[in-house]
């Protein structure tokens, strides 16, 4: 029984990434011989143990075969005679085919450390079109690093995977969150440029790229989403993780003139698809709802400023226009050059209203109507408006 640390804690070592997880292979033994040294079972498709003290995930060595569509259409062999390579072999790209041992000597039968040396992403084996969560594996871990390059046979491989069809067989629980970890990383300008480039950004999200039949109008659009990736990168801090989806569902309605563009109610499927909280699907709506009025709110009569706040449930969920304050800041200043000092000056506004009204002391006589209350806390509001845009 031999134990390797192996995956990404191996790769981000090597590329100096400090590692959250680390993942453990175990060759040369059987379940029932983890069991017999403590280690807790887990694994449902194929065996993975939890370790008795450290807790982290120890997995029998395994080779793997194609029966079905999709991500789970596997079936697995596990025996203490797989070997190390075997199981290697079956790893997605050669940078995540890297096993260290206790001793901490380096295995590296697909040369993984030499492509990692020379920024190159590669497939291992031909078995990497099996899985179609690959191709959007190999987008994020080419924004690993702002010089990596995804290989040439590997990018075709990816073109052919999305042509297949297979990329709908994916949940949108797993698209989401690998999506998700490219944006949070560090170059999700890059995992957008390979999602582009392979065709996969129209499969995962279906309908977000316009169909086109022009070559130099797909480029176009291609160039803008990468972009967008560049423009989250740079405002990272300021975004919450989910608005970094939104702002991809609703770029091409920022890219263009919007009266070209579907509305968001004509964008239901992709609503459902993502599978968006109520919180983020209003976030989603009052983009093109509320856009222009945000943009001009310095602007508006204290009557239209309280009328917008109203809508957007200001008072008791203030971070909601917040939120669409900066994603429609960074499309504005990304895409239509605006001077972002404009969106500074507004949430500066708002965050002084939001604490002086959230000290008001409302002298309410409860004899009154529930209606005349309303207009009472209106009208109160409304004076206070007034006095700060003054």
């Amino acid at each position: 029984m031999k134990i390797y640390l192996v995956g990404g804690a191996v790769r981000d070592k090597l590329m100096g990434i400090l590692s959250k997880d680390r993942d453990y292979l175990v060759v040369g033994s059987t379940p029932e011989e983890m069991v017999r040294l403590g280690y807790k079972p887990i694994g449902k498709d194929f065996p993975v143990f939890l370790h008795p003290k450290s807790k982290e995930e120890y997995a029998l060595a395994r080779t793997e075969k194609k029966v079905g569509k999709g991500y789970h259409g596997f079936e697995f062999y596990t025996s203490a005679d797989v070997s190390l390579e075997e199981d290697l072999s079956r790893r997605d790209i050669t940078i995540n085919a890297i096993a260290e041992d206790e001793e901490g000597n380096i295995y590296d039968p697909f040369n993984g450390v030499e492509d990692i040396k020379n920024k190159v992403i590669r497939h291992v084996s031909d078995a990497f079109s099996e899985d179609p969560l690959r191709v959007l594996r190999v987008a994020r871990f080419a924004s690993l690093d702002c010089e990596f390059k995804v290989q040439k046979e590997t990018l075709a491989l990816m073109k052919k995977m999305v042509e297949s069809g297979e990329l709908k067989t994916l949940s949108v629980e797993r698209v989401v969150a690998e999506v998700t970890k490219g944006l949070e990383g560090k170059n999700p300008d890059i995992m957008i440029h390979y999602l582009c480039e392979s065709g996969a950004l129209n499969e995962i999200f279906p309908g977000l790229n316009l169909p086109s039949d022009s070559p130099s109008l797909i480029e176009q659009q291609s160039k803008n989403f990468v972009s967008l990736g560049l423009a989250i990168k740079n405002n990272s801090s300021s975004l919450a993780t989910e608005s970094k989806i939104i702002m991809l569902l609703i770029a091409p309605y920022f890219f263009k003139d919007s009266s070209n563009i579907k509305t968001i109610e004509e964008q239901g499927h992709l609503i459902k698809y993502l599978k968006l909280s109520g919180k983020n699907h209003k976030i989603l709506k009052s983009l093109v709802d509320e856009e222009q009025n945000i943009e001009d709110f310095l602007l508006l009569s204290a009557e239209e400023k309280l009328d917008c706040l109203y809508r957007f449930d200001f008072y008791r969920r203030p971070n909601i226009i917040f939120e669409v304050l900066n994603i429609i800041s960074v499309f504005r200043t990304t895409f239509h050059h605006l001077d972002v000092k404009h969106f500074k000056d507004i949430k500066v506004f708002l965050d002084l209203f939001y604490e002086e009204v959230t000290q008001l002391k409302s002298e309410v006589n409860l004899s009154n109507s529930g209606e005349d209350i309303k207009n009472l806390i209106y009208q109160e509001r409304l004076s206070l408006l007034k006095k700060i845009s003054s």
